[in-house]
């Protein structure tokens, strides 16, 4: 009796656990995308993240290529600081973004490892709608919300949760899978269009094309289908790129996107470099200065003057307060998180970049060849993409280290040997 009273404690004491453990990692995931700061860049989220330090480490080893990932973000830190002394010398400096820059590379990895160790305590659905409740409690009141709160602030979280239940009630559907997921993003992309979101527009219409995909036979070869998806998925991109592109001309998003969109392309003949001229100050200031300048590094005049001249080159008319106050005022703000990894952390930061890339678009492809993949988390890899090219990684950072840890490929469990 006695055995058996100590076998009941100890389960008992086992699901307490269990249960404090999945509050616990609920808990900091909805802090981390929540984002309260504390002092320059620095949340709640990222001083609990790193509190659980213990808890969270072991669990990078068990996903495929996230020690390098960790291994690259610590490099990309110190090739900051290292620059950060080497161009203080000829460079003014912002001493607040010297804490801000680092405090954001840092967090990104303290995410990731959070969500890796949540993945072993919740189920994924659930990971993803904590972390789109702290999103909604970070939304702010400024300027760009109150004019647009879809575009500029409710959007990312809405869709986080909403395809994350979808994910969950699709899990319960036998026979017709995804198709609450596929219904769910046919809303959210009509309602992003009306909104004057067209990039959420143009993923969401890509999301519903790759959700859709996994619906069509698998085929037998492995390789071969692996080929065959990378292929289609270039061929899907551009065609959702010009279907997007017409739509957006002929005003079927609305007045207001369509004369934006014709200003675009008339101006540098393609909606993409119209609408982000601030790839061409990427290069032109790459070509300049290919090692970077670090954190908190202030642009010089002549800085700007290369960069404004790369812009010129695509008959942007760089002369505005947009690129003398936002990209160029106290620090280097190329609307990329590509471009500010590597101007703010140099080559490495560029390394990373391409990694986390790379990691995406594994899982990506590993999804859709295998049929696995749900739909939050490939919108979470679509978003993540066209961040690391077109958007701050400021602003990035907050869905990144959620794409980085969801899309991580979990190593096969070594089997013991039969010899």
């Amino acid at each position: 009796m006695s055995l058996l009273t100590a076998g009941t404690e100890t389960t008992g004491r086992q699901d307490r656990w269990r249960l404090a453990t999945m509050v616990a990692a609920f808990g900091v995931l909805v802090l981390l995308g929540w984002r309260q700061q504390i002092y320059h860049g620095i949340t709640i989220g990222y001083v609990l993240a790193f509190a659980l330090l213990p808890l969270w480490l072991p669990s990078i080893r068990r996903f495929k290529g996230l020690p390098t990932f960790f291994v690259l973000g610590l490099a990309s830190l110190a090739s900051g600081f290292v620059l950060y002394n080497f161009n203080k010398v000829d460079h003014q400096v912002d001493s607040s973004k010297i804490i801000i820059n680092p405090a954001i590379l840092v967090g990104l990895l303290l995410t990731v490892g959070v969500v890796l160790w949540a993945r072993k305590v919740l189920p994924d659905w659930m990971i993803c709608f904590g972390y789109g409740m702290g999103l909604m409690l970070g939304v702010g009141n400024d300027a760009d919300v109150a004019t647009n709160p879809w575009k500029f602030g409710y959007s990312l979280p809405v869709i986080v949760m909403v395809l994350a239940l979808a994910g969950l009630a699709d899990g319960r559907l036998r026979g017709r899978r995804r198709l609450l997921s596929l219904v769910a993003l046919a809303a959210l992309g009509a309602y992003s269009g009306l909104h004057d979101s067209r990039s959420l527009f143009a993923m969401l219409a890509l999301v519903i094309v790759l959700v859709g995909w996994q619906m069509l036979p698998a085929g037998r070869s492995q390789r071969a289908a692996v080929a065959r998806t990378l292929l289609s998925a270039v061929a899907v991109i551009i065609v959702v790129y010009e279907v997007g592109s017409s739509l957006l001309v002929d005003g079927y998003l609305g007045a207001a996107a369509q004369q934006r969109s014709i200003a675009q392309i008339n101006e540098s003949g393609s909606l993409i470099l119209g609408g982000r001229p601030e790839m061409a100050a990427t290069v032109a200031l790459f070509n300049f200065q290919p090692a970077g300048f670090g954190v908190g590094i202030v642009p010089s005049l002549h800085d700007i003057a290369i960069a404004k001249a790369g812009m010129l080159a695509i008959n942007y008319q760089p002369n505005n307060g947009y690129v003398e106050k936002y990209m160029f005022g106290s620090q280097f703000e190329l609307h990329s998180s590509t471009g500010d990894l590597w101007v703010y952390f140099g080559l490495m930061g560029l390394v990373l970049s391409a990694f986390i890339i790379w990691l995406i678009l594994r899982y990506a492809t590993v999804a859709i060849v295998s049929r696995a993949g749900h739909a939050v988390v490939l919108f979470l890899a679509v978003i993540t993409l066209w961040n690391m090219f077109f958007s701050p990684l400021y602003s990035s950072v907050t869905i990144l280290g959620l794409a980085v840890g969801m899309a991580a490929l979990p190593r096969r469990s070594k089997e013991p040997s039969k010899e």
